[in-house]
């Protein structure tokens, strides 16, 4: 990605075209990137909470639904992380909804624009007890938690346009997680013909049932959402165990980690720091930049 391809995509976007098929082609690809993704949502940033402020009582109604799901599975003191959080849109409303304290919520997005809009909304929108979440941008592929770190991960159409890479993102998910993956994602299974011909064609996500099973995780159920934005693509919760293993935790506290590394980072001046591996990685408003393409190498620091 240069400097131009940025300038050419969003004139793309201004224009109302779709900005993840141009850069397809543009990089020669057949499926979704985390650089293309990265820049077709960053250039959106803004647009879902214009959306949510407009259809407030729908997604109120989604909210809800979300919300009663994982107040079953949540237990009192958990720690909750939202992967691909987006604008915090959906995060801010299910918290108000919440019957179960937490311990700790965690939100991250492969987006700083769109983390950076999220917050604002959270503070506008948060009716509940809960302080704001701690954000940072990271990409799936490689979150930057400790392994077994996390009692609950949940999503919300944040797998989504990864067709290709499921599986790894699923393996990384299993990796940070304790108890329970609660994901609310696009159903192939559960989609009409013409719908699945659409998710095809965008590169959206498909059996993640099987692939939770090679992997050695369990679908514990899977439950229709009723209240869906788009009757083409239609929102499924899957309820996931991890893979049971013997991993003590690393840490009884969630830290921020080299992404997809068990090396802890601290913060300094304005990064932060790992001195296992002399790399630094930028914050920003006070969002830290968690993605190994943002990091420096800077071994002489320490």
């Amino acid at each position: 990605m240069d400097f131009v391809d940025i300038i050419e995509a969003k004139e793309v976007y201004k224009n109302g075209e779709n900005v993840t098929q141009y850069l397809q082609k543009k990089f020669g690809k057949l499926e979704n990137t985390s650089e293309i993704i990265q820049i077709a949502y960053d250039l959106q940033a803004g647009s879902y909470i214009k959306n949510v402020l407009e259809n407030r009582p729908k997604y109120e109604e989604y909210a809800t639904e979300l919300a009663n799901i994982l107040n079953q599975h949540i237990k009192p003191g958990d720690t909750l992380l939202d992967i691909g959080t987006g604008e915090l849109t959906n995060l801010s409303l299910v918290l108000n909804k919440l019957s179960t304290g937490l311990s700790e919520i965690l939100a991250c997005d492969i987006s700083w624009s769109r983390l950076k809009k999220g917050i604002v909304f959270f503070e506008n929108n948060n009716t509940s007890d809960y302080k704001r979440p701690r954000v940072f941008v990271a990409d799936i592929k490689q979150i930057p938690l400790h392994s077994k770190s996390v009692d609950v991960v949940m999503s919300s159409h944040a797998l989504e346009p990864n067709g290709n890479s499921l599986p790894i993102l699923l393996r990384e998910l299993m990796r940070i997680t304790k108890r329970k993956l609660v994901l609310f994602e696009p159903s192939y299974e559960l989609n009409s013909n013409e719908g699945k011909r659409r998710m095809d064609r965008l590169g959206y996500i498909k059996n993640i049932e099987r692939e939770v099973d090679i992997l050695g995780g369990k679908v514990v159920e899977v439950i229709p959402i009723v209240k869906i934005e788009n009757s083409l693509n239609p929102t499924a919760c899957y309820i996931i165990e991890p893979p049971e293993t013997k991993q003590e935790p690393i840490s009884h506290k969630t830290v921020l980690c080299v992404p997809g590394a068990d090396l802890e980072l601290t913060m300094g001046e304005t990064f932060m720091e790992s001195s296992n591996t002399g790399l630094l990685f930028p914050v920003l408003d006070g969002i830290p930049i968690l993605i190994a393409k943002a990091a420096i190498l800077a071994s002489a620091k320490f």
